[in-house]
């Protein structure tokens, strides 16, 4: 894609770079710490909160690793979809803070490519058609 990163839309998890993961996973681990300092050091919220901190950076983690396959398998690719949707998911509840940029990169991808939305499209197409032809409808 030719256009700057806070122009740029995700149409599908094969858009996903490292910077994008990078972004996302600033955003919220500065949320979460900003959260931490309010917590405190003791107690089920602090303990809760580092939890989330090391879950975020795992999932991170293993996202950076998906990316950098140069042919992901179909299970591969679908992580790839599941770890940056987890990832969005947990950023979505920090949606009011300041500095928070919508456009750059809070898009939803729920499938790999266009290749993977369009098998995913035919399947469904197959599995009404299989369904209206056990009603009789067909």
């Amino acid at each position: 894609m030719t256009s700057s990163q806070s122009e740029r839309a995700l149409a599908y998890a094969a858009d996903l770079t490292h910077e994008d993961v990078r972004a996302l996973e600033t955003f919220i681990n500065t949320q979460l710490n900003r959260i931490c300092e309010e917590v405190g050091e003791t107690g089920e919220t602090s303990f809760a909160m580092r939890s989330l901190l090391i879950l975020v950076s795992d999932s991170a983690g293993f996202l950076h690793a998906l990316l950098r396959l140069e042919r992901p398998d179909p299970w591969q690719r679908a992580a790839i979809v599941r770890e940056w949707q987890r990832l969005r998911g947990t950023a979505h509840s920090f949606n009011h803070c300041d500095g928070f940029d919508h456009d750059r990169w809070w898009n939803q991808v729920r499938h790999y490519d266009a290749t993977d939305e369009g098998a995913e499209q035919e399947r469904i197409r197959r599995l009404v058609d299989d369904a209206a032809a056990d009603e009789g409808l067909v």
